[in-house]
């Protein structure tokens, strides 16, 4: 799911960047920024490392999800999706000369935070692998209030210089359990579909 995750952020930041964009044709890396992996960066790129993961207690919910037959004659429950939040910190790293790459740095930056700014929702038409489906409420993205907090500690233990960085959180669903195949229902239901209410 995580791998997935990184997959549809890809997407999401290629496919809804301005065409023929700095952002549009950088390359995109999810590895740890330190300074080994720092001199082996070659082009224009736009590091998302994920920092941390946990359980949101504030979206749990009890509302079990319902697995109906295409007739709507039968149905089974399962259990409600956790959710999960994915901290990612995001860098603008340049391979051109002190003066520019600054200023490269920076307006990947703007296009990438545009980007999140637009989509705080992921459409799920962008979703890969595991990710589809996501329940309501849908995977958002929003801000780390506190995602600068302790940026220098990062950078220091990552012999980097401190840099400038977007800090944001992807809550993402996940099942607890499978769903049910045609052979492990009990009642035999074919073509079973999910059906969902929005959680407040």
């Amino acid at each position: 799911m995580i791998k997935d995750l990184d997959d549809t952020l890809k997407v999401l930041l290629t496919t809804k960047a301005p065409p023929n964009s700095m952002l549009a044709n950088a390359v995109i890396n999810f590895d740890l920024p330190d300074s080994d992996w720092r001199t082996h960066v070659s082009a224009l790129t736009l590091n998302l490392y994920l920092y941390d993961i946990r359980q949101n207690p504030g979206m749990r919910t009890s509302e079990q999800l319902v697995v109906r037959s295409d007739d709507a004659t039968r149905v089974m429950r399962i259990a409600p999706p956790a959710r999960i939040d994915c901290a990612y910190c995001i860098t603008a790293w340049s391979i051109a000369g002190a003066g520019a790459a600054v200023f490269e740095e920076h307006r990947l930056l703007s296009q990438a935070l545009r980007v999140l700014l637009q989509n705080t929702t992921i459409p799920p038409e962008l979703l890969q692998g595991g990710l589809s489906p996501q329940f309501a409420p849908y995977l958002g993205i929003v801000g780390a209030q506190d995602g600068g907090k302790n940026m220098p500690d990062f950078w220091n233990a990552l012999d980097q210089k401190l840099k400038p960085s977007l800090n944001y959180i992807v809550t993402m669903s996940m099942l607890t359990e499978d769903i049910p195949t045609d052979q492990e229902i009990p009642f035999g239901l074919a073509g079973a579909k999910i059906e969902t209410k929005p959680l407040l």
